[in-house]
């Protein structure tokens, strides 16, 4: 399975419009169309980076990395955030919400040299992307955030170790 990220605009909401995700996973993400609508209207569009996650030429999924101005209140400088990671349910549990995270570290580390960390908030009640975001190299810092859907757990992802 490979995978490849494609940097997108915050016009580009139609390359992604299509994915889908199971509907226990919707109170945890927002919709794509809210993602892009926020990207439109962002005060910091060139520190939002929105990509497409593409597998043989099928978009299978999507993400944002957000940077400096563009951070959530609980994230220190100097670290970049990871936003709004959905697979299209027809590809998940196959390792492309691995490799997005991978190829995202690498983005960073390639990108964003002196970024040490990627971190995200995930819903404490989002156990399926808690584990898929454990397995992939992030670790819980023990911090919390109240999020829109609730409590979450504020994880991070050295960049450098193992990518």
């Amino acid at each position: 399975m490979r995978a490849a990220l494609k940097s997108l605009s915050r016009f580009n909401y139609a390359e992604v419009a299509h994915l889908k995700i199971e509907p226990e996973q919707e109170d945890f993400v927002d919709s794509l169309e809210l993602v892009f609508s926020q990207l439109r209207n962002s005060p910091w569009p060139g520190l939002e980076h929105a990509f497409s996650i593409v597998a043989s030429d099928e978009i299978v999924g999507f993400f944002v990395l957000r940077e400096e101005a563009a951070l959530p209140e609980w994230a220190p400088p100097n670290v970049m955030t990871l936003h709004s990671l959905c697979v299209d349910r027809a590809y998940q549990g196959i390792g492309y919400g691995r490799a997005a995270i991978k190829l995202a570290a690498q983005w960073v580390s390639t990108n964003r040299p002196c970024v040490s960390s990627l971190m995200l908030g995930v819903n404490v009640r989002n156990e399926t992307a808690r584990a898929v975001y454990l397995k992939s190299g992030f670790r819980d810092t023990g911090a919390t955030h109240f999020g829109p859907s609730g409590t979450q757990n504020i994880l991070e992802h050295k960049i450098g170790l193992g990518e």
